[in-house]
């Protein structure tokens, strides 16, 4: 049998098959077309994801269609069977990764009602279930919660196992990717908090039981958990779920942004209530009222810890059964998703950290994915690294090849369009160094149908197989920091700006790479040091993570960058919520505005070197920039604002920025013990102004020209956003190689100059020829 393993090569994790090190090029598509499949194996793709479904939900059946035409229904196995002999005939050394469906029958579900997420009416919501390979009108959405389900579910997943276990071919299967809820990728397809219908859950049996569970294993004792949430009535055994109303705060940018739309003509709309604050009982602007109200937020990381739980369950079935078998699922999803019904953010470490995943795996964003922008990734990959796990991106690039509808939405018009996106995304998966399968989803098959893109696939193989053999050692020198605990204690517009477009924006803009960490290895040993952490949404820390961020911040005189509310909460403390909690974290006094306000503001201090790049008349604090979809066609972003509002009111800060409509200081930066701390008041803080603040802190700019850039130690990617001259500085003189052109760009250079189209993308390796 072949041995397939997760670990690390050259510094960093890899697939490795048998003692063979595979970069990061697999393939996940239909099996309809031979050729299709036969070229791409012949452009060098080994790895394929199968997609299939376990006996127990597609048994197979015969039978009349509506026209009364006799049809067959392969069985999950046999629709299997059929797409690895397909494979297997056309690429011999192919080895698959199965992506297996645990969804249980629709029978299954109207026999066990009580296992589906359940209503205060004790209703079910029917639905549709649907994946790439089932479509089913289901009663209601299963519970991950559900023992009863997870127990049929594993009992199928291990007579498929058997099954395949005993099949000629067996020693290609080389692992398993779990699949479940919406499109395979674990989120449920009923809201759990349906304000339209009034509806609120989740009352099963198997949730509650989960809930209890959580809760006793977060407080220890009832006495802890009566004292958090101030309610003598909270128990393990009948967990408190929050109403409609005390889930506003996940909402609130509706009632807000009414108001910001017709405040002037209010008094002029019958039956018109605008609350310009946004406020009521259960939150404090955009924030969940934890003082009070601490058991939403509970609620909800229950939900998504139930989550990870079954994928953990399952994952375990596996390695238990195998050694030498790589075991993945979907989870980890900050970007393109519902922070709260979607059940797939808030517990990425819990799957991580239990030792029985190799990889987790997410669609990059579907935001300004045109030439001249950026596929955002949804999960922070270098906390993946530091556990020896790799973070999947399936690269569901699309070409132009697709329908007029895709074409025109994601800007792809010919072959050039599809190879500088192409391009494009294998540069951020190689030199951020994650793996990728490229997908093509489409029943018929052949987005990637095209001998300019066969080429390119094979070339990119060469690339990939020449990078994996160098040092992959991290170099970066910036960090951005993200909080799990933090999502479910602000709005759910407030996540998407900061985790999710702000990503798709400015980030990738910098001009110098960054790395992606959750806050919570800032206290682990083997957490490289950086010059420069922004820390994104930290907004609720314990007195022990606060301890670990300054730790951290002082080992090398690091510039630490603050947005917006830093520790604003604080669960140790006896007054939850306070501005204090905020002043002993960033060493800045601030005050705050408890009303809706402009983020807006502009640079007062232009002199000074962390502000060298600002513009004088631009306003910052908000996303300036356009950011749509490519798939929902639609304006993803809101008006800027701000509620609650803050600013700096310290003498001892040099402030460099002051909000346009108020005149009080937004932007500024303190020298401190140690360490230096910056904190832009606002949620947002523009790419140019983080060039500036990561040049002050000692980092290497790449490009200060607003293109899109990917680098590493060993290769530096550019992708234009105009046409034009194009600038690449080098840390050091270097003989940069177009890894495309097979060509060399200078000898000994520390700077080279580009022509460059809008979209173009050219990537070059530091190491010499590949």
């Amino acid at each position: 049998m072949s041995f397939a393993e997760v670990k690390k090569v050259n510094g960093s994790p890899a697939l490795v098959i048998d003692g063979e090190v595979f970069p990061p090029m697999a393939m996940t598509t239909r099996f309809n077309k031979p050729d299709y499949i036969r070229n791409l194996g012949e452009a060098g793709l080994r790895v394929f994801f199968l997609m299939t479904n376990t006996d127990w939900l597609r048994p197979g059946k015969d039978y009349v269609d509506e026209e009364g035409v006799s049809r067959h229904e392969p069985g999950g196995l046999e629709a299997f069977v059929k797409n690895a002999k397909t494979l297997l005939s056309q690429v011999p050394d192919a080895y698959i990764i199965v992506r297996i469906g645990l969804h249980p029958p629709v029978d299954w579900m109207e026999e066990n009602l009580d296992e589906l997420i359940t209503y205060q009416d004790g209703s079910h919501e029917p639905s549709i279930l649907s994946s790439e390979v089932h479509r089913d009108e289901i009663p209601g959405m299963y519970s991950f919660a559900s023992d009863k389900w997870k127990a049929a579910a594993g009992k199928a997943l291990q007579d498929f196992c058997d099954a395949i276990d005993r099949l000629p071919f067996a020693d290609r299967v080389i692992g398993y990717f779990l699949a479940a809820g919406g499109t395979s990728e674990w989120y449920p397809v009923n809201a759990i908090c349906d304000r339209g219908k009034n509806k609120y859950g989740d009352f099963s049996p198997a949730f509650r039981k989960a809930y209890g569970s959580f809760l006793k294993k977060r407080y220890g004792t009832e006495e802890s958990l009566c004292k958090a949430w101030k309610r003598q009535d909270a128990s393990f055994e009948n967990p408190l779920i929050p109403n409609v109303e005390e889930q506003y705060y996940i909402h609130v940018e509706e009632g807000i942004l009414d108001a910001m739309k017709y405040y002037e003509s209010a008094d002029r709309i019958i039956g018109k209530n605008i609350d310009m604050n946004g406020k009521k009982a259960a939150n404090l602007g955009v924030f969940l009222n934890l003082e009070d109200y601490a058991y939403v937020a509970d609620f909800y990381d229950a939900l998504h810890e139930a989550t990870a739980e079954a994928i953990v369950h399952f994952a375990a079935l596996l390695k238990n059964r195998y050694e030498g078998k790589v075991v993945g699922a979907f989870y980890g999803s900050y970007g393109c998703t519902d922070f709260y019904n979607s059940t797939t953010a808030t517990a990425t470490l819990t799957i991580l950290d239990s030792g029985k995943v190799d990889f987790l795996a997410a669609p990059g964003v579907y935001n300004n994915r045109e030439p001249g922008g950026c596929v955002a990734q949804r999960e922070m990959q270098d906390s993946f690294r530091l556990r020896g796990q790799m973070f999947v991106a399936e690269e569901d690039s699309r070409t132009h090849l697709e329908d007029s509808f895709y074409r025109d939405a994601m800007g792809l018009y010919d072959v050039r369009d599809s190879m500088v996106t192409l391009k494009r995304d294998f540069a951020r998966v190689l030199c951020e160094d994650i793996y990728a399968w490229w997908f093509d989803q489409h029943a018929e098959g052949g987005r990637y149908q095209h001998e300019d893109i066969y080429g390119l696939f094979s070339r990119q193989r060469e690339i990939a197989k020449f990078a994996y053999s160098l040092n992959r050692d991290k170099q970066n020198e910036i960090a951005v920091i993200y909080d799990q605990e933090s999502c479910h204690a602000v709005s759910g517009y407030t996540n998407t700006m900061m985790l999710d477009y702000y990503r798709t924006s400015d980030l990738h803009r910098i001009g110098a790479p960054v790395d992606y960490y959750f806050h919570n290895d800032l206290s682990r040993e083997d957490m490289p040091d950086y010059k420069l952490y922004i820390m994104m949404n930290l907004f609720r820390l314990t007195d022990q993570e606060r301890e670990a961020v300054l730790r951290k911040a002082g080992k090398n005189h690091a510039v630490v960058l603050w947005l917006y509310a830093p520790g604003f909460v604080n669960p140790d403390a006896e007054k939850v919520m306070d501005n204090a909690h905020i002043e002993s974290l960033i060493g800045m006094h601030v005050g705050r505005i408890d009303h809706t306000c402009s983020p807006r503001f502009r640079l007062t201090d232009l002199s000074h070197p962390a502000v060298r790049y600002g513009v004088e008349d631009r306003r910052y604090g908000y996303i300036d920039r356009d950011v749509h979809s490519n798939v929902w066609l639609e304006n993803v972003l809101a008006p800027p604002y701000m509620n609650p509002g803050f600013y700096i009111d310290d003498p001892r800060v040099q402030v460099l920025g002051a909000y346009c409509e108020m005149g009080l200081a937004a932007y500024g930066i303190r020298e401190m013990d140690g360490w230096t701390s910056a904190y832009c008041a606002p949620q947002i803080l523009r790419s140019e102004l983080i060039a500036s603040l990561a040049e002050y802190a000692g980092c290497h700019l790449y490009n200060t020209q607003d293109d899109v850039i990917y680098a590493n130690a060993n290769f530096v990617t550019i992708h234009a956003s105009y046409k034009g001259k194009h600038t690449i500085r080098f840390p050091k003189p270097c003989s940069p190689y177009e890894v495309y052109e097979k060509r060399y760009y200078g000898h000994n250079v520390t700077e080279i100059m580009v022509d460059m189209r809008l979209g173009d993308t050219l990537m070059f390796s530091l190491k010499g020829t590949c």
